[in-house]
């Protein structure tokens, strides 16, 4: 259920950016993106940890869900409502009191316009954790792929009113309707959440619980507040050094990576209550199902991961011919998403055992190489020092580097807590990434695949090699392909919602 979502929300998600890219434009695109940026940088306590210790407490069922619920409601509202306060004072000190501004005043009414948006992104978290605790598919999916498609939607007849260029057309700017458009679509993301858990069982909030929310959160907390940074200075940083084109086409490629990560979110989003679970058994299950999940993730998803980086100029062209000499940068967000994938695994079992403190301290650490990298390599020089520089592509770089350094430390972590043997298994998955990418190289070398019509059955067809290698390596068998296909089955949303 989760899957056929995700796969939805891809799909629609890359429409809708189409024509934004080809017919709205780089610029709009990236005057949106800077705004979100600002917000998400801005956001520093919009969750300290607090959504991973109600989703634990609610999957462990110590306490009464209606307390649970109401305790978490208020946790949240508070943090939003104070977030909503520190932008808006925000933008009053840079333009009132310090006397600055933005590249383009467009800048600023899109982030007042997008406060709607992050009050009811943030709210959500009340209905879908719930449903991630309660192992609710159909319910957690509905809502995101109805803001999907209402969102997107909305793209494309946005990007036909352009091309089409029906009177009026440009008399508001194209970024403050998308950052309408953001909230409208969140407002009925969260209304159908709210709708779909009648009757909600809401009781007042618990001194006691959120004094355990917040043990529990705590550790998490100063990663929470360096994420919110982390991930979104890189596109303020390259707003302020390279300007909008640039902050869009970095954007634009972030979007076409993500479903990596988003899509194997919705195959791991079950390992916290599921690992809860194991961990009651006995510890070599537990140990078994850590490195069993990793391999889970990795296999599905990998050969999306081999098309982006070796058909990456492709990828590219298939939004905009524009984004070409941005392409290097997917080679490096695509590696990143795979590994922030493959640890989803190792992450859920500390959460599982309640050493959110390794998670906190390990996140901290890469979220500082992240943010040093990028304000090292994304300005043209730093101190006059032009060696480091990278422009745009730093940002991308950043992201990797910080990844890699959380592979390597969750994993390292994971196997000292449990006295456990590196699982070496993962790199058995190298016979297929290698018969994958040969055939890609290898046609490619002929062909100049820049048409869609070109570009999709010969990505469709590697894939098959990549699965046809895989299973002749046992690393996957053909029943968990046709059960992954079986998953995308659209007809099985109502069955699975009255099941629930």
């Amino acid at each position: 259920m989760l899957v056929f979502g995700q796969v939805t929300n891809s799909l629609f998600g890359y429409i809708g950016l189409f024509f934004i890219i080809r017919f709205v434009g780089l610029q709009s695109w990236g005057y949106l993106s800077f705004s979100l940026a600002f917000i998400g940088v801005l956001s520093i306590i919009g969750d300290l940890g607090y959504g991973t210790a109600h989703l634990k407490y609610l999957s462990s069922g110590e306490y009464e869900e209606g307390v649970c619920t109401g305790t978490f409601l208020t946790i949240r509202t508070v943090q939003t409502l104070i977030t909503i306060s520190i932008v808006l004072g925000s933008l009053f000190i840079w333009i009132n009191v310090l006397h600055r501004g933005f590249q383009s005043n467009v800048e600023i009414y899109a982030i007042i316009l997008l406060l709607p948006y992050f009050f009811f992104a943030r709210l959500k978290d009340v209905p879908i954790i719930y449903y991630n605790s309660k192992l609710k598919s159909a319910r957690m999916s509905i809502p995101q792929i109805t803001e999907a498609v209402v969102r997107n939607s909305l793209f494309i007849i946005l990007g036909a009113v352009y091309i089409l260029r029906i009177p009026g057309y440009n008399t508001v700017s194209a970024a403050i309707l998308l950052a309408i458009i953001y909230s409208i679509s969140y407002f009925i993301y969260f209304l159908l959440s709210v709708f779909l858990g009648r009757p909600w069982k809401v009781n007042r909030p618990s001194m006691e619980l959120f004094k355990k929310y917040t043990k529990l959160a705590y550790p998490l907390a100063l990663a929470s507040i360096i994420g919110s940074v982390s991930g979104n200075i890189d596109k303020v940083l390259i707003e302020f050094y390279w300007h909008a084109v640039a902050t869009g086409a970095f954007a634009s490629l972030q979007r076409i990576a993500s479903p990596i990560t988003t899509f194997s979110g919705t195959i791991s989003i079950f390992f916290i209550p599921l690992l809860m679970k194991s961990q009651g058994s006995s510890d070599k299950n537990f140990k078994t199902d850590i490195s069993l999940f990793e391999r889970i993730i990795s296999i599905f998803i990998l050969p999306l991961v081999i098309i982006f980086v070796v058909l990456r100029v492709y990828v590219a062209n298939l939004w905009s011919a524009a984004l070409i000499p941005y392409a290097d940068i997917l080679i490096f967000l695509t590696l990143a998403a795979y590994l922030v994938a493959i640890n989803s695994a190792y992450s859920s079992s500390l959460v599982a055992r309640g050493l959110t403190n390794k998670i906190g301290k390990i996140t901290v650490i890469a979220l500082i190489i992240n943010i040093s990298l990028d304000l090292l390599l994304i300005p043209p020089d730093v101190f006059e020092i032009r060696i480091f520089s990278l422009g745009v592509l730093g940002g991308a770089v950043s992201t990797f580097v910080a990844m890699l350094f959380e592979t390597v430390a969750y994993r390292v972590t994971v196997i000292r807590a449990e006295k456990m043997k590196p699982d070496l298994r993962i790199f058995y998955q190298l016979l297929p990434i290698l018969a994958q990418s040969m055939f890609l190289f290898g046609i490619t070398s002929y062909i100049k695949i820049y048409s869609i019509l070109l570009f999709i059955p010969v990505s469709v067809a590697s894939v098959i090699v990549f699965l046809g290698v895989a299973v002749l390596s046992r690393q996957i068998t053909l029943n968990q392909i046709l059960e992954f296909i079986r998953a995308l089955n659209p007809f099985s949303f109502g069955k699975q919602l009255h099941n629930e």
